[in-house]
């Protein structure tokens, strides 16, 4: 009782800290839209000095370096009270040293990302590795709670869930990686209308900043499509958030249209951020939703087999 208990709490603490780690992701956007990248132009100080004079772009950047450093002080101080858990510490100890070496990465392109003067590739995998850090520390707090709360059966999915969720998978990095292009390459109005992109032209050039924005278009299109597919071929809490992946991502779809539309205000570039992260977490845990269940389906089968034959 003890344990589950320690369990459930250290499972909300991560919880907390993911939800703190999705607020960095997000104000990571709003500072690229209001071009604060830079406004601390050295790292790991600002101006020389640990807190800088502030003006308006200095509190967008220094206020994003703050918040990244509670952010991994939280992770510290939840290592150590893993530590004094051992059920937890056997459970989730892997899962912690990988968090840890994702948050290192982070920390080296944030300063590359300012040193190299906001490069492509720098702003890019930051995005990238900084979604990675969020969803790892989700799915620790999913597998405590898991672990801490009673198991409800849940009906079976068929495999074509399990193969449609990965498809999910690779369509969401693929675009992720071109909306963190499309941002470093200031290609968000390469398109001015929508749903053509220039004119009657859908796919004027597949090069240049055309090129990567037509492909974020068709992308995001494969992207509902296959959310669509995973959520209606799943079942019990799996199919649940396929539902809410498939509402978020037409959400996402409306934000990016509204992007467009209204020239990238930074409200809208925000919350289409938010969105991509939203739906990163909810693909993270589908997947380890359908790992779960095929584990505890290759460990169930077998054992039935020796009751059976005892009972005849």
């Amino acid at each position: 009782m003890a344990t589950s208990t320690s369990l459930r709490r250290l499972a909300w603490a991560f919880a907390v800290l993911t939800g703190m780690t999705y607020a960095l992701v997000v104000f990571g956007a709003i500072v690229r839209a209001q071009g604060a990248g830079l406004a601390c132009p050295d790292w790991p100080l600002c101006f020389g000095q640990v807190v800088p004079r502030m003006d308006f772009g200095v509190v967008f950047e220094w206020g994003h370096r703050a918040l990244a450093s509670v952010v991994s002080l939280g992770l510290l101080g939840l290592i150590i009270g893993t530590w004094f858990v051992p059920a937890a510490r056997a459970l989730i100890g892997r899962y912690l040293i990988a968090a840890v070496v994702v948050l290192a990465v982070q920390i080296v392109l944030g300063g590359l990302t300012v040193l190299h003067l906001l490069a492509t590739w720098t702003v890019t995998s930051h995005l990238l590795v900084g979604n990675a850090f969020a969803l790892s520390l989700g799915l620790v707090s999913a597998t405590l709670f898991r672990v801490s709360r009673p198991q409800v059966e849940q009906p079976p999915s068929p495999g074509a869930a399990s193969v449609a969720w990965h498809l999910v998978a690779l369509l969401l990095l693929a675009q992720m990686t071109l909306g963190g292009l499309v941002a470093s390459s200031f290609a968000g109005l390469a398109c001015v209308t929508w749903p053509a992109c220039v004119g009657d032209s859908w796919f004027p050039t597949l090069s240049g900043p055309v090129g990567l924005h037509v492909l974020h278009r068709v992308t995001a299109y494969g992207l509902v499509l296959a959310i669509g597919a995973a959520a209606a071929l799943s079942r019990g809490d799996l199919r649940r958030l396929g539902v809410l992946a498939s509402v978020v991502v037409l959400l996402q779809v409306a934000l990016g249209v509204a992007n467009v539309l209204l020239q990238l205000p930074v409200e809208v570039t925000a919350g289409h951020s938010a969105g991509a992260a939203a739906l990163c977490l909810l693909t993270a845990l589908s997947l380890q939703m359908v790992y779960t269940r095929g584990r505890a389906q290759l460990v169930t089968t077998p054992a039935a087999a020796p009751a059976l034959t005892e009972a005849a």
